[in-house]
């Protein structure tokens, strides 16, 4: 099979595009993409004109992909994620500060508990790993396995 030839700066555009129509990413996560396809100065030279036009902007995706996985997901994970995508940390730090407040992540994590009782059964320590495999701090995830645990002898949840 014959090596591809490398996207042109026409063709890496439309791929770009189309790429973006399919849904939002970072700067990076296209960057990459595109520099698996063609030289790292046509990539380069795509990403910096889409930033110019403003069709990438790390930060509406960092907003888009929070407010989208909140409810299911802690801030950690959350965090994680948005690294792992390439988002800069600064821009982490200010999206997840909108949200970050203590008794807002453990009301989540609260709710989380609520809507997945047939997972942990009611047992704490199923609790505590279930909500810190979705990215809760562990403070958080003992505190609200403790509160679901009350909420329980008082008859207030299933």
């Amino acid at each position: 099979m014959k090596p591809q030839e490398p996207y042109s700066e026409e063709r890496a555009m439309q791929y770009a595009l189309k790429s973006l129509g399919r849904r939002m990413q970072s700067r990076a996560e296209l960057e990459r993409k595109l520099r698996a396809r063609t030289t790292p100065e046509v990539a380069r030279s795509v990403v910096a004109r889409l930033l110019e036009w403003g069709y990438l902007d790390d930060r509406a995706f960092a907003e888009a992909f929070v407010r989208s996985r909140r409810e299911r997901w802690g801030s950690l994970r959350l965090r994680a994620e948005l690294a792992r995508r390439g988002v800069d940390e600064r821009i982490v730090r200010e999206v997840l500060a909108e949200g970050e407040e203590g008794e807002e992540e453990l009301a989540r994590a609260l709710a989380l508990l609520h809507k997945s009782a047939w997972r942990h059964k009611g047992e704490h320590a199923r609790m505590v790993r279930f909500l810190q495999a979705r990215g809760f701090a562990l403070a958080v995830a003992v505190e609200a396995a403790q509160r679901y645990e009350k909420l329980r002898e008082d008859g207030e949840t299933k």
